[in-house]
């Protein structure tokens, strides 16, 4: 195997390991469940029922904890396939987002990052999965979008599905990002905006689509 083959591999946790976490696992489903999501008259609920079609899912990283129920709850007709980091944590986060059915496409900015877009361009236009994108992570800056987040949603022309959660009562982690773990059993405020790829024309340079996201990103979640 080549040397940039080699690098290119993403890193995984083996079945020993992802046997030994399975009760984790199970509390963590449960956890999710006892969560009481809710959307406000005005906060794209009737906009999105009225799509369904694939949409490119983008939220920020602190936000992820909830993504995956999120979508068993109001995209359940739909797989979703995330875009996970290549590296080590990356390998993490594959193991505790299978366990809510996010399917795992491996690669960043550093590392498998065009194979990543293909991959994730591939499952919206041959099994019209829904896909999902963190484009500030997955080492930040925190609520700052790159602009490889939106070459997926340019070249399949799906439409990009903005999700915020705002939360009751959280635990926030002392990470790059912040990252908010909601207490079982508490309210969420859900806000989602769906944004046409219209906004992805041809004059528009990818940098500027994803500043054009980081603002409604930004003007949706509440901290």
């Amino acid at each position: 195997m080549s040397p940039v083959l080699q690098g290119s591999t993403p890193r995984t946790k083996g079945l020993l390991v992802k046997i030994f976490l399975s009760p984790l696992g199970v509390i963590y489903r449960i956890w999710t469940l006892s969560i009481r999501m809710r959307y406000a008259p005005e906060n794209g609920r009737d906009e999105l029922r009225m799509h369904p079609e694939p949409i490119v899912l983008t939220l920020w990283h602190n936000r992820l904890f909830l993504a995956g129920e999120w979508h068993n709850r109001y995209r359940k007709d739909k797989r979703i396939y995330g875009l996970i980091s290549a590296s080590k944590d990356g390998a993490w986060l594959e193991t505790f987002y299978g366990w809510t059915g996010i399917r795992a496409i491996r690669g960043s900015q550093n590392r498998r990052g065009m194979q990543a877009i293909r991959e994730l361009v591939k499952v919206i236009n041959v099994g019209h999965n829904d896909v999902g994108i963190t484009p500030d992570g997955s080492r930040g800056p925190k609520y700052q979008a790159k602009p490889g987040a939106m070459a997926v949603a340019k070249i399949t022309k799906a439409p990009v599905l903005l999700l915020s959660f705002e939360y009751t009562h959280a635990l926030r982690l002392k990470s790059w990002d912040g990252f908010v773990i909601p207490f079982p059993f508490s309210s969420v405020k859900v806000t989602t905006k769906l944004i046409g790829s219209d906004f992805l024309s041809k004059d528009r340079t990818l940098e500027e689509a994803a500043q054009f996201v980081e603002d409604k990103l930004n003007r949706i979640t509440k901290d």
